[in-house]
């Protein structure tokens, strides 16, 4: 009965359950139109085929195919497919900078010097991607391209490559069949990745293009000027302001170069002329002619004099809001960070202020749901903003166990989406954007300064958490300084940082589930629907959702967790020990810091011979991968795959709520009570050896008047014949004085009353003291003891 509740939606992958399954093998869902009863799917490539009349077996991937949906449910039903899990090989969850260090480039002639540096690997996988890139529709996620043409297309785009169409159709069939991860384009052995490609520059002083007449007569001064991007920005600037009706090209860059390439102006004939550069210092009319026509548009000259603030705010025209042309949920993300307006106190320190922290969120820029999170302490990152990005992709039980809220993980939808809104601040980054275009074929639309209406579902988020939720908490800054006469907030913080999070998802909770949205912000279809059915619409954010994945308007692209995890999560420095991994503090630059309050260990290090190795070469620091807020492990990503290292620590609070800022705390409040105490140590230390010095003395001073009183009698030696006789003859010492001690009668102590200070008497004159009497003889039993403790004594082997 379970099967019959699985949902066929986009990314599932289907399992024949015996060799006469209507579905051999794995199944992608790639489309479902519920309209047309239709589902589109390909195989996913695992070995290979038999070919009839050939002895080589067929490697390349089948291709698309469709299906009856109303079949497939009922395959499922009867148990003759079977949705499940697919694997992806370990490899392909590495990176461009992971490739290089495991396979190493070769230095091979027929490559262009300009990927020399990079794995050979890498290159062929390019090579495909850029045989099928044209064929990939822009945002569609894993939705395929238009069947009916795509074969004349794929055809065509062989014939215009050079490859055969078998090449072609194998490259786009696996990147599909894979859930459109580019890894997939490489064997399932190897593993490689790529860059996009960038305008070509010249650099190292070597200007692009065939030499000129002055270079080829030996004269390389004048080679010419070697454009930046900043030469073809003015080039394409004059070619839209001075080429007009009725002026020539030649005349516009004498224009251009007279605006750009001068050095100033002369009097001639009582008029002002420019005077220009040499020739080998500015563009050429060919640079001119080239790039001028190339302009992304015809405003873009006037818009950069008046410069973007005055254009946004007085010229900018509005053409309608950052939801429109968005289709569906999970289409576009919005990402921004700002403070959480909240003092927070120490972790394990409720005394000790900490500051305020800031958050990170990201949430669809069409409904305003709330996916994904991360509040962190002092300026965030790249990776905090892939932190946020990676909880909103993955699942949130573990998260929400972590907290102890029995909340419904189906109440925190996960989401990757195909493009991100983003401010330049966090992703903008070259670790941000090769993480997210080129290792997860995502898009970020970096939203310009002072444009904060393009990003407005987070902004606006800001506004609406802190009003309803943050300014009411004890330690509140209110998104403003104190004023005059007003108690300082950071002076009334009250909860950590692990209590603040627990608290937010709370309300993200209510803000999902609880909180009711306008009416026009449900769709008509769903409001016709309930309609229909006699039922009041629901108008939160998780009823919407819900109603438009079942309807197939939701358009996330389905990507591997562990995929996401090993290229989203922040990178750390770790030193190899013999008891496990020890953290290094991030951002200390060459200095290393060890955070000793977590340690991690795991059979894997041993079995690997990564310990071995590591104390054998001297080189102990590796890379490893961490979350920031959750301290129970790390991963360490090798070539056998992403392993799970465990934190061994004991301490259970810290575990549970503390985190690397913890960790990080930690190492400064040492260091402050190191700093603090100094003087009391030094005190103690001076203490301690001043008393073995002066009980050295003292030694000493024996020891000489010992063999003083020997006279010229020869000291014994310190042989260790003799040495072993001494320590037999100290030994029985001992014991007889034991038995002495225990055969003499207690004498009864004195009383302790002091007389009162008085005048001292004078001394009295010595008085002989008669000898005590022999004590009387003890009982018989205290005889025989004493007897037997003496002939043990005298016959004991030392």
């Amino acid at each position: 009965m379970a099967m019959t509740e699985t949902t066929i939606e986009p990314g599932l992958v289907l399992a024949g359950t015996s060799d006469n399954s209507p579905l051999p093998g794995l199944h992608r869902v790639l489309e479902v139109a519920s309209y047309l009863d239709q589902v589109t799917l390909i195989p996913i490539p695992s070995i290979g085929r038999d070919m009839p009349g050939k002895k080589q077996k067929s490697y390349y991937a089948k291709g698309f195919f469709l299906r009856k949906l109303s079949q497939l449910k009922f395959w499922l039903e009867t148990d003759a497919i079977k949705p499940t899990t697919l694997v992806l090989p370990n490899h392909w969850h590495l990176d461009d900078e992971d490739f290089r260090r495991l396979w190493p480039p070769c230095d091979d002639p027929a490559v262009a010097p300009e990927d020399r540096h990079r794995s050979t690997l890498e290159l062929r996988r390019d090579r495909k991607w850029t045989l099928i890139a044209p064929l990939i529709p822009a945002g569609a996620g894993i939705r395929p391209p238009n069947l009916a043409c795509l074969d004349s297309l794929v055809r065509a785009r062989a014939r215009e490559a050079g490859v055969s169409a078998g090449q072609v159709f194998d490259a786009l069939h696996r990147y599909y069949a894979f859930g459109c991860i580019k890894n997939a384009l490489i064997p399932n052995n190897v593993g490689r990745s790529g860059a996009p490609a960038v305008p070509r520059r010249g650099k190292n002083q070597v200007k692009l293009g065939r030499k000129n007449t002055a270079v080829k007569a030996g004269d390389t001064e004048k080679a010419g000027l070697i454009l930046t991007d900043q030469d073809v920005l003015n080039i394409q600037d004059g070619y839209i302001s001075f080429v007009r009706p009725g002026t020539t090209v030649r005349q516009a860059f004498l224009s251009m170069t007279g605006t750009y390439y001068s050095t100033g102006h002369v009097l001639q004939q009582g008029l002002l002329t420019p005077v220009l550069l040499d020739a080998h210092l500015r563009p050429t009319e060919d640079n001119f002619r080239y790039h001028g026509p190339k302009a992304p548009d015809a405003t873009g000259a006037a818009r950069r004099l008046m410069g973007e603030g005055k254009w946004a705010r007085d010229y900018r025209y509005l053409a309608g809001t950052v939801r429109d042309g968005i289709v569906a949920i999970g289409q576009v993300g919005s990402l921004d960070a700002s403070p959480v307006d909240v003092n927070f106190v120490a972790c394990g320190d409720p005394r000790q202020p900490i500051g305020v922290g800031r958050g990170l969120f990201v949430r669809d820029a069409w409904l305003g749901l709330y996916l994904g999170w991360h509040i962190g302490m002092g300026g965030l990152g790249t990776d905090d903003a892939k932190m946020a990005i990676l909880r909103a992709a993955t699942d949130k039980t573990s998260m929400l166990e972590r907290y102890d809220l029995d909340l419904s993980p189906e109440d925190f939808p996960s989401l990757f989406f195909t493009k991100y809104l983003s401010d330049n601040g966090e992703l903008r980054s070259k670790g941000g954007i090769t993480t997210m275009v080129d290792d997860l074929a995502s898009r970020i639309e970096f939203i310009a300064s002072g444009r904060a209406d393009r990003n407005s579902p987070s902004e606006s988020g800001h506004h609406s958490r802190h009003r309803n939720f943050d300014h009411h908490i004890t330690g509140t800054t209110k998104g403003r300084p104190s004023r005059r006469g007003e108690r300082p907030a950071i002076t009334k913080a009250l909860i950590s940082r692990f209590s603040y999070t627990r608290l937010l998802l709370l309300w993200i909770h209510w803000a999902n589930t609880k909180q009711d949205l306008p009416l026009h912000m449900v769709p008509s279809e769903m409001r016709r629907e309930y309609a229909a059915q006699g039922e009041i619409v629901p108008r939160t954010r998780i009823a919407i959702y819900r109603w438009a994945k079942l309807n197939g308007y939701v358009a996330g692209k389905p990507v591997d967790p562990t995929y996401l995890r090993s290229h989203l999560l922040p990178r750390f420095t770790a030193s190899v020990q013999r008891r496990g991994l020890v953290l290094h503090r991030p951002n200390t630059g060459n200095a290393v810091e060890l955070l000793h309050g977590a340690r991690f260990n795991h059979q894997y290090l041993a079995e690997s011979g990564l310990i071995r190795d590591a104390i054998a070469s001297g080189n102990i620091h590796i890379e490893v991968r961490a979350d920031p807020d959750d301290l129970s492990h790390i991963l360490l990503m090798d070539k056998n795959g992403t392993h799970i290292i465990p934190n061994i620590k004991d301490d259970a609070i810290l575990l549970h709520e503390g985190g690397i800022a913890d960790l990080c705390g930690l190492n400064d409040a040492d260091r402050l009570y190191v700093q603090a105490t100094t003087s009391r140590r030094d005190q103690d230390e001076i203490d301690q050896q001043a008393l073995r010095q002066e009980t050295e003395a003292d030694a000493r001073d024996r020891k000489k008047l010992a063999q003083e009183s020997l006279g010229k009698k020869t000291a014994q030696s310190n042989k260790a014949g003799n040495v072993r006789a001494a320590q037999a003859q100290e030994k029985r010492d001992q014991l007889d004085d034991a038995v002495r001690r225990a055969t003499e009668p207690i004498a009864p102590s004195p009383p302790s009353a002091q007389p009162p200070a008085t005048a001292s008497p004078p001394m009295p004159v010595p008085v002989p003291v008669p000898a005590e009497p022999a004590p009387p003889a003890l009982s018989t039993l205290t005889d025989i003891r004493k007897h037997r403790l003496s002939r043990f004594n005298s016959e004991r082997k030392f």
